[in-house]
């Protein structure tokens, strides 16, 4: 983290640009935990037994959305197709959660 908002404070100084660092670092950690709680919540919701029956690469789509809650990136990533994919995250009881 520090390395990226040193790069941050760089770009923003060479544009001329001020930023509340304080500020900006307060929210960016808040909007971590919110993302670490439904990453935690997606996990104890998921029908793990349903999930681990599931044929490659399914299992590892239902796998990759219960960690990042993305379905276009989880159906992009392994190759299942978006609707089947929202389809089996219905039967793995996988929520989506809009932080």
């Amino acid at each position: 983290m520090e390395l990226l908002e040193g790069r941050l404070k760089e770009i923003y100084g060479g544009a001329g640009l001020r930023v509340d660092w304080d500020s900006y670092t307060r929210v960016v950690e808040e909007f971590r935990r919110e993302l670490e709680w439904a990453r935690e919540f997606r996990r104890r919701r998921a029908d793990w037994s349903y999930i681990e029956s599931r044929p490659e690469p399914l299992r590892t789509a239902l796998k990759v959305l219960v960690e990042t809650g993305d379905l276009w990136y989880s159906a992009t990533m392994t190759g299942v197709p978006l609707d089947l994919l929202d389809e089996e995250r219905i039967r793995a009881r996988i929520p989506l959660v809009v932080v």
